[in-house]
């Protein structure tokens, strides 16, 4: 089973965990950052995404993805007609993850919260 690590100190990252929460097909845990367990899972972080700062899918063969590339492929995951969306996965990361980036920086602006 997969596994979705959220921030789960900010409102619209929860909701957002909600709404997946609604919508999988009962393929994902969702794990808050800042819970006991969510720290111990992000011990094992790789390296290379030491000081990224995202949302993460953990998948079921233990494989790290982060920003957009996390985003997209947790839609998948998700019933119909979400996964439709995991075609943004066509677009270069570092555009999605450029888009990502701007997007997580203005979230409780842009989200309300």
């Amino acid at each position: 089973m997969s596994v979705i690590l959220y921030d789960n100190l900010c409102e619209f990252c929860t909701a957002w965990a909600n709404f997946i929460q609604k919508r999988s097909k009962g393929n994902v845990r969702l794990v808050g950052q800042e819970t006991q367990e969510g720290l111990k899972i992000l011990e094992s972080k790789p390296d290379n995404l030491e000081d990224v700062d995202s949302v993460f899918l953990v998948d079921d063969r233990g494989h790290w993805f982060s920003k957009s590339t996390a985003a997209l492929r947790i839609v998948m995951k998700l019933r119909f007609p979400w996964p439709i969306l995991s075609l943004g996965l066509l677009v270069p990361k570092q555009v999605r993850d450029y888009v990502y980036d701007a997007y997580a920086k203005r979230r409780f602006r842009v989200g309300g919260f």
